[in-house]
């Protein structure tokens, strides 16, 4: 069914001033959602309007909205730790950066980034022909692990 202009001027009134019956509403709200020129005639309908209608009483609108059953405040989440009480020592950050730091010259120091490189600078050997750090790791990791596991 198409609608003239005159038509959907008439329909669209309807709509908007709710006069419409539940099956007239059901088919404009479908076309709405199909049809850009009718969606514009909405729109330019809507912005001629003279506002919202008023409601009678907004305090108890605002009071039934609040304590609506369905409708519940954002629970107060707990603090990931008191803030009565102070962090643990193991909870600050400057531990963590110490072990880091630790491990790291133990790794320099013992000689466990140099084993790493099986080729040396010195032998001149291409980077490209020579197997990446990750594969080297890999590599000694496989063997470690395969020392440890019983034959």
């Amino acid at each position: 069914m198409i609608w003239s202009i005159q038509e959907r001027k008439a329909m669209t009134e309807r709509y908007i001033k709710g006069e419409a019956a539940p099956e007239e509403r059901a088919l404009y709200e479908e076309r709405l959602l199909s049809d850009d020129s009718l969606l514009e005639l909405y729109m330019e309908a809507l912005s001629r309007q003279d506002g919202l209608p008023d409601l009678p009483d907004p305090a108890l609108f605002a009071d039934r909205v609040m304590n609506h059953e369905k409708i519940k405040p954002y629970p107060r989440r707990a603090a990931a730790y008191a803030s009565d009480r102070p962090k643990r020592w193991y909870e600050k950050a400057i531990v963590h950066y110490a072990i880091a730091a630790s491990v790291t010259l133990l790794f320099l120091f013992t000689g466990a980034f140099e084993r790493l490189q099986s080729v040396s600078p010195e032998q001149g050997a291409p980077l490209s022909q020579s197997p990446s750090y990750s594969d080297q790791l890999v590599e000694k990791t496989s063997g470690w692990i395969d020392s440890l596991l019983p034959k």
